[in-house]
């Protein structure tokens, strides 16, 4: 096992980051000036003018995952495996299985970009969930001192004291500022004001933080789409992705406390 996993990170430490582009995935976000890293074997991080993000090569287009190296045929057999061990359910659609024993000759088609999406969505969800799992629960609200300005906290954190203490969590989050790193789910923008609140993923459906966020004068006009899950921003001449889901972010903020299963975080920054 140690072995292969050498010569894997050893492989994608010497692979060569490609050239600035833009970049649209599968399901049609667009991520522009983007420069390209291979992570592992199903996962590549981007650097783009909004930011940065991870994604899985199968929300790439094929033609990118060809220069990338990725085999997708090979990938979606390896990780069917994967998927039945952790879900207990099949995942390539019936146009990809094996030909049986009286079809011998019958050739697979290829797999359209909806079926792509749709056979590794059921991974997607999985390897989310999978994130969370095997992590230490933090050490108890109450035997901790108040968050100061500059102290970093992770959703993991956040959510775990807000379930299990909800008045030790207010007592060493509320009315206090710090930053907090996640991951973007999805986003709203206000009917009237400037303020978009973006929601980060969660393992805990129960709590789910919230930052609100204003964007800034200088940026004429945005909005959302896909269903809150890209910010687009415009001007008279070009428009710009300024967050997207799946994108990892590190806001400072100022807590509320929680309504609702809501972690409310006001007068969020995004920081570079």
């Amino acid at each position: 096992m140690q072995r292969p996993l050498a010569l894997l990170l050893a492989w994608t430490s010497l692979m060569p980051v490609l050239t600035a582009e833009e970049v649209v995935t599968l399901d049609g976000r667009t991520f522009r000036e983007a420069t390209v890293r291979r992570l592992d074997e199903d996962r590549l991080e981007l650097q783009h003018s909004g930011g940065r993000t991870n994604l899985f090569f199968f929300e790439m287009p094929e033609p990118l995952r060809r220069r990338l190296g990725f085999d997708t045929e090979s990938a979606l057999k390896r990780l069917t495996l994967e998927n039945s061990r952790l879900r207990g359910t099949p995942l390539l659609p019936s146009a990809t299985a094996s030909p049986t024993s009286d079809s011998a000759t019958t050739q697979a088609k290829p797999m359209t970009a909806p079926q792509l999406l749709a056979a590794a969505k059921p991974v997607f969800e999985a390897l989310q969930n999978a994130r969370w799992s095997g992590l230490v629960p933090p050490a108890p609200a109450s035997q901790l001192p108040p968050v100061t300005t500059a102290q970093d906290i992770s959703v993991w954190e956040l959510v775990n004291h807000y379930r299990s203490d909800p008045p030790a969590a207010n007592a060493r989050y509320q009315k206090r500022s710090f930053r907090i790193t996640g991951v973007v789910e999805r986003m709203e923008r206000g009917i009237v004001s400037r303020n978009v609140r973006v929601f980060l993923e969660t393992p805990d459906p129960a709590v789910r933080p919230v930052c609100e966020w204003r964007i800034d004068d200088k940026i004429p006009a945005f909005h959302t789409r896909r269903d809150g899950r890209t910010l687009i921003a415009e001007n008279n001449r070009s428009k710009w992705q300024l967050l997207g889901a799946g994108q990892t972010v590190t806001f400072e903020v100022r807590c509320a406390g929680m309504e609702d299963g809501l972690v409310e975080l006001k007068q969020a920054r995004l920081q570079p």
